[in-house]
């Protein structure tokens, strides 16, 4: 019973961990929102942000991991957030355009190591796949929860008397950051012989990706993330300039899709242990092409059809969601504890450039004014994760 309450705990302190870092990481498309009002940035000046959020995070996942794994897991998830509380509160005062790309630097690195630990404490505390599985969906799924909150925040501090202050908003998510920060390192105390590895240390290799099955999986990973960044960033952007929505609205229809997402994810951790992984990623994934299709047709007519896509819309983020924590989830189980950190690392690098390929992509959509084709453009990553797998195989291959 203990051991069951311990692991209760430990599985909302990772929750929490991944609502801090989707907060903070998604926070990008208010960024957008509101700096796009000014006429010194441009939509593709905007998207480069994404590269500073990126790019350290694949280089950081690379070379950092060993010095990870030889710490533990709970105090260097700990310092992460005690990064991002930094950053959280900072922000208010500090509001040239440089410090936006210093911030991101920081908050990509905190990601890169609390992805890492909590994708490594996750395997280390579950017994079989299925248990993997759940585990990972949930606490994916708390990612997106996080992405609900923050639109929703900022929504209501937008649209109020004080919406010069909406840098302030911040706040909350450091003191999220800092209270968990406390619980996982006085969780580290109670077993710290647990986590510490080996003080040597293991090159990078990079020979891993010569394998077929991995460097296949990680290819759908960049392109179920190009499509999801799509989403995430430029939503908001998409409601105001294409469908004439108010600021607030805007802001809403993103966290709605993040609402969404999180019911996606919480239904699909309990929907695994009836029906196969795969099952659930194509039937999500088929789903997700005919609504986007839908919704772009719908777009193309006037008054009833814009407001119903105003509404449905974000019920995409319900067959997004789950594709990724699916296919991680079948992947990841079939790895050694020991192995399966430097895999993560790999993850992150692939699913970085995938997200800053995804927002460069969609910035220059709408800096050349073709935002009609945003629904076309979003749909073809999803159809490239289709027609890849179909030819490959994932269920012959995962096993």
């Amino acid at each position: 019973m203990l051991i069951n309450k311990k692991n209760k705990s430990l599985n909302v302190n990772l929750m929490l961990s991944f609502i801090v870092f989707s907060m903070l990481l998604n926070s990008m498309s208010i960024i957008i929102l509101q700096l796009s009002q000014n006429a010194q940035h441009t939509y593709t000046g905007l998207g480069i942000l994404e590269f500073f959020k990126d790019i350290p995070v694949a280089l950081v996942s690379i070379f950092l991991v060993d010095y990870i794994k030889r710490k533990s897991f709970y105090l260097s998830l700990a310092i992460a957030l005690f990064i991002c509380a930094v950053c959280s509160f900072s922000i208010p005062f500090l509001t040239e355009f440089w410090f936006l790309k210093i911030w991101f630097v920081l908050i990509g690195i905190s990601f890169s190591i609390g992805k890492i630990c909590v994708f490594s404490i996750i395997k280390n505390t579950t017994s079989n796949e299925k248990d993997f599985s759940v585990t990972m969906s949930r606490t994916e799924a708390a990612f997106m929860l996080g992405i609900f909150i923050v639109n929703m925040e900022f929504a209501i501090i937008l649209s109020s008397n004080y919406q010069e202050f909406w840098r302030f908003g911040f706040w909350l998510v450091g003191f999220i950051s800092l209270w968990t920060a406390i619980q996982l390192i006085k969780y580290h105390k109670t077993q710290p012989s647990e986590e510490t590895i080996s003080n040597t240390t293991s090159k990078i290799d990079f020979r891993v990706l010569t394998d077929k099955k991995v460097l296949f999986f990680l290819s759908l990973i960049s392109l179920i993330i190009f499509a999801e960044q799509i989403f995430n960033s430029w939503l908001p952007i998409f409601y105001k300039n294409s469908l004439n929505s108010s600021a607030f609205f805007a802001l809403q229809s993103s966290a709605f899709l993040a609402f969404f997402s999180f019911l996606g994810r919480i239904i699909t951790s309990k929907a695994v242990k009836r029906f196969s992984p795969m099952k659930i990623f194509y039937t999500s994934l088929i789903s997700g092409i005919i609504l986007i299709i839908s919704a772009y047709f719908l777009g193309q007519e006037n008054g009833l059809g814009v407001k119903i896509l105003l509404f449905i819309f974000p019920l995409i983020g319900f067959f997004i969601a789950p594709l990724y924590p699916m296919l991680n989830s079948k992947f990841l189980a079939n790895y050694h504890e020991r192995k399966i950190s430097r895999m993560v690392s790999f993850i992150i690098l692939f699913t970085s450039l995938g997200g800053s390929i995804g927002s460069i992509s969609t910035a220059y959509i709408f800096q050349k004014n073709l935002a009609n084709y945003y629904l076309l453009f979003a749909s073809i990553p999803l159809i490239l994760i289709l027609i890849l797998s179909s030819f490959f195989s994932i269920k012959e291959k995962m096993y």
